[in-house]
């Protein structure tokens, strides 16, 4: 912990909830026993059915830090958040989620971390106390620009950034709030990793970001059944993914940033738009020259490596098959 008071920055942890109350006082206790304590706990719920608000209500009661909000503004997870970030009155934000337990040095090992950067992540831990099934990644993960724009790679619980850069973000109603956050740090090259677990992520069947873990063994048999359910997923969300790069292109081309590596972003967005043959000719060798800022890890075979980043601008539409579980789907996201 820095040896002067003055060196500390306010911390202000946002906190968003919503039918919580099984686990958030676990959370809670994690929040308030960090060796870097915070300068200020947000909690705004988003219209709860259960004993959430009384549970947050009793905390903000015992702690003069915590300050409890009910959200009155439409509901949603991105608008929630949102409000709530604004409400911060700390030079830096730690999101939160209500029902994870952080390691107890997660905002101290942060701070130390994030430097004259705009953004630090750090690992995130599944752990399930309910039976549900959970696969731990212990790879430390590609937080390149290019890698983002498929699928983000530092979930909110595990961020912690400074409040200017929600100024910055452009207007945008497409994409989840800690891409956002995660991709204009990385697009104004000023992001920081801390390469260890930080928050211990619980998994249960009722949170809103659970997914089954899959079978990802290079075996034959794997890579063909993946393959053919790649190419069945890519035909059916072909036109959501040029929308989603559209939406890509419009974002980075708002942050008004020149950096070298939103150059590359924006070229790829276009590619990814293209509905020639060329274009997809071009997309694929950007996709084989660019492969190891795509994959979640690098891939240390040469000859695999090259044929996966063939094959990406298919396999990438698997990242996207959830949208196939909504019938109503019209090209925007949830």
């Amino acid at each position: 912990m820095p040896s002067s008071s003055t060196t500390i920055p306010r911390i202000s942890v946002v906190m968003c909830t919503y039918n919580g109350a099984t686990y958030l006082a676990e959370q809670m206790e994690s929040l308030l026993h960090q060796s870097l304590l915070p300068y200020e706990i947000i909690i705004q719920d988003d219209g709860s059915k259960d004993q959430t608000a009384e549970i947050a209500t009793e905390y903000a009661q015992r702690y003069d830090i915590v300050q409890f909000y009910r959200h009155t503004g439409t509901p949603g997870i991105n608008r929630n958040f949102f409000s709530a970030m604004h409400r911060a009155s700390g030079e830096l934000i730690a999101i939160c989620d209500q029902d994870d337990i952080w390691e107890l040095d997660k905002l101290e090992t942060q701070v130390a971390a994030l430097g004259d950067k705009l953004l630090v992540g750090g690992i995130s831990r599944p752990f399930a106390t309910d039976g549900t099934a959970v696969s731990f990644d212990s790879r430390v993960p590609n937080i390149d620009l290019l890698r983002m724009m498929y699928v983000g790679m530092m979930p909110g619980h595990t961020q912690l950034f400074r409040r200017e850069l929600l100024n910055r973000l452009p207007e945008n109603t497409f994409f989840m709030y800690d891409l956002q956050t995660q991709a204009y740090a990385a697009a104004a090259e000023s992001i920081a990793y801390v390469p260890r677990v930080v928050v211990n992520q619980r998994r249960h069947l009722s949170a809103a970001t659970y997914n089954a873990p899959t079978d990802r063994s290079h075996s034959i048999g794997n890579i063909v059944r993946s393959a053919c359910e790649s190419l069945r997923i890519y035909k059916a969300l072909r036109p959501n993914i040029r929308n989603r790069f559209a939406q890509w292109e419009d974002f980075l081309t708002k942050t008004k940033l020149d950096t070298p590596v939103v150059h590359d972003a924006l070229r790829m967005a276009r590619l990814q738009q293209s509905r020639t043959l060329w274009g997809w000719l071009r997309l694929t060798a950007f996709c084989i020259k660019h492969r190891h800022r795509l994959f979640h890890a690098r891939e240390t075979r040469s000859l695999l490596a090259i044929l996966r980043g063939a094959f990406f601008p298919i396999s990438c539409a698997t990242y996207y098959k959830y949208l196939l579980k909504d019938a109503k789907y019209k090209g925007t996201a949830p």
